[in-house]
C-alpha cells in the first residue's frame, strides 16, 4: 500500500490543477485524513509557472488554515514533505452541499431543490464561518457547493484556500489563471481578481442560496432572481435578500458576511408550494412479501433509478401512502409492511463497518425483544420517505427523529461504496464505506 510521509493512502478523493487529495489513514490511531499532495495536472502549466512559485503557493494555503480556528472552517492537522513534494494533512468529510444538492459535473445541469429550513441552517453556517476569514483579512474567492463539506453533525465545514487573497496580498494569483469557479466568481473577480473583496464571497452565497432553493444556477442577465415556487408569504422577502446578495457591483451588496448573516437570520421559513399533479402520493403500498427484498445485495448505480423508480437526482417519482403506529419512543411499526423501525436509530454516525457491528449489537442485546435486527435494503427504505418539501406528506406522522439525516441501507454499489438514503430531502446516494451515516434497524418479528 502506497504512503506518503507516514500516512498510508486508501484511495483518491480528487485531483485539481494544482494538487490531489487522497483519503488516507493516519499513523498509529488509523484516523481517516484528507491528505492534499503538491502534484500539478499538467507539466506545461508547473512549467511555465516555476516549481518554486507552485510550492510557495501551496505552503501560504496551509499557513492561512493553521492561523484559523472556528467551527465552521476546516482544521489543518500536519503538514510535512515526502520526496521533496509538500503535503498537507487535513480533516476528512465524507459529505458536501454538493454532493446534498446533487451537482453535476456539467455545473450547468439541474440540482435538487432543497427545503427552506436546511437551505437556511447551511447559508447561516458558511456566513459564520466567512464572518472570521473576513475578520483575518482572508478573501475566500471559491466559495462554491464542493468547497462547503458537511460534518457527521450536520455543519458546514469551509475548505480549500488555494485561491484565497490575505490582508491585501496577491501571494496565490497566478498570471493567466482564473480566479474562482464560472458560475459562483462575482464579476469583479473576472475583470480584476486582485482587487475583490469580501463581498465577492458573499456573491458567491447568495448564488449558493438560488440554487438550493431553485436547483438553478443564477444568470447574470436576470433582472432579478425570482423564486416563484416559494409560499407567497415567504416569497418576496427572500427575493429582496437574494436580490441584495447578487448585485452586480458589489456596493450593492451587504457590506459584510455578518449584516448579511442577520438579514437571513430572519427571513421566514414556510412550506413550498406543491401542486396534487406535482405531488403524486396516490401509489398503492404493495404487501410485504417475497417481491420487497429484505436480503442485501449489490445494487448498481446504473440500475438504481429504474429498479426504484427515482428521477435523474436519485428522488422517488412517486411516493407511497404510509401508516405508521407509535410502538414506543425509540421503535415504530409500519402497519402496511409489517416492519419495526428504530426511529432514532444508533444515536451517532458510524461507518459501514461499524453499521454492521452496531446491528450485531442490537442482536446481543435483545433491544426491544428482538434479535432479528438487520439493516434495511433499498426498497424497503424508499417505501417510508416522504415528499422532501413537505407540502403535504404521505405518512400520518414524520417516521424518524429529526436528529436523523443520512442512514445507511444493507446494498452496497461496489467494494468501496455502499448506498445511503438523505431522509430529509428524500434521496439515495452512494457513499464511500469510509464515511459515515446514522443506522436505523428494521424487524419484521412480531
Amino acid at each position: 500500500m502506497k504512503k506518503i510521509g507516514r500516512y498510508e493512502i486508501t484511495g483518491r478523493l480528487g485531483r485539481g490543477a494544482m494538487s490531489t487529495v487522497y483519503k488516507a489513514k493516519a499513523p498509529v490511531t488509523g484516523r481517516l485524513v484528507a491528505l492534499k499532495v503538491l502534484q500539478p495536472r499538467d507539466s506545461i502549466f508547473e512549467s511555465l509557472v516555476g516549481n518554486r512559485r507552485l510550492r510557495d503557493i501551496f505552503i501560504e494555503e496551509g499557513r492561512i488554515m493553521g492561523a484559523v480556528s472556528h467551527d465552521h472552517v476546516a482544521k489543518i492537522i500536519d503538514c510535512d514533505e515526502h520526496q521533496g513534494q509538500p503535503f498537507m494533512v487535513l480533516e476528512y468529510f465524507a459529505h458536501s452541499i454538493g454532493d446534498f444538492i446533487g451537482e453535476a459535473y456539467r455545473v450547468e445541469d439541474l440540482s435538487r431543490v432543497i427545503s427552506l429550513g436546511k437551505a437556511k441552517q447551511y447559508l447561516d453556517q458558511t456566513l459564520s464561518g466567512l464572518e472570521r476569514l473576513h475578520f483575518g483579512g482572508i478573501i475566500h474567492r471559491d466559495v462554491k457547493p464542493y468547497n462547503l463539506m458537511i460534518t457527521n453533525d450536520d455543519r458546514v465545514k469551509i475548505i480549500d484556500f488555494g485561491l484565497s487573497r490575505v490582508r491585501g496580498e496577491e501571494k496565490m494569483l497566478i498570471a493567466g489563471m482564473q480566479v474562482g469557479s464560472p458560475y459562483y466568481a462575482a464579476p469583479e473577480q473576472e475583470r480584476a481578481p486582485e482587487k475583490a473583496d469580501a463581498r465577492a464571497d458573499l456573491y458567491s452565497v447568495g448564488v449558493l442560496a438560488y440554487r438550493m432553493l431553485t436547483g438553478s444556477l443564477f444568470s447574470r442577465s436576470a433582472k432579478k432572481p425570482s423564486l416563484a415556487a416559494l409560499h407567497p408569504e415567504v416569497r418576496k422577502p427572500w427575493e429582496v435578500f437574494l436580490q441584495k446578495s447578487v448585485a452586480a457591483l458589489a456596493a450593492n451588496r451587504f457590506e459584510s458576511a455578518e449584516s448579511m448573516r442577520l438579514a437571513l437570520a430572519v427571513l421566514p421559513v414556510a412550506q413550498v408550494e406543491v401542486s396534487q399533479d406535482e405531488l403524486d402520493c396516490s401509489v398503492a403500498y404493495p404487501h410485504f412479501s417475497a417481491e420487497i427484498r429484505s436480503e442485501p445485495t449489490r445494487v448498481m448505480l446504473k440500475d438504481i433509478r429504474e429498479l426504484l423508480g427515482l428521477d435523474e437526482l436519485f428522488r422517488p417519482v412517486r411516493y407511497h401512502r404510509q401508516n405508521f403506529t407509535a410502538v414506543t419512543d425509540g421503535l415504530a411499526l409500519d402497519t402496511n409492511s409489517g416492519l419495526f423501525w428504530q426511529r432514532r436509530g444508533a444515536g451517532f454516525s458510524l461507518n459501514w463497518q461499524q453499521a454492521h457491528e452496531y446491528i450485531d449489537y442490537l442482536n446481543r442485546l435483545g433491544w426491544e425483544g428482538k434479535t432479528d435486527w438487520r439493516l434495511p435494503t433499498v426498497e424497503e427504505f424508499k417505501l417510508v420517505l416522504n415528499p422532501p418539501l413537505r407540502a403535504a406528506p404521505c405518512s400520518n406522522w414524520p417516521l424518524f427523529d429529526s436528529s436523523v439525516h443520512w442512514v445507511w441501507t444493507a446494498d452496497h454499489v461496489n467494494k468501496k461504496q455502499a448506498w445511503i438514503v438523505d431522509v430529509i430531502e428524500s434521496f439515495f446516494q452512494r457513499l464511500d464505506r469510509d464515511g459515515s451515516a446514522s443506522v436505523c434497524a428494521v424487524s419484521s418479528s412480531s
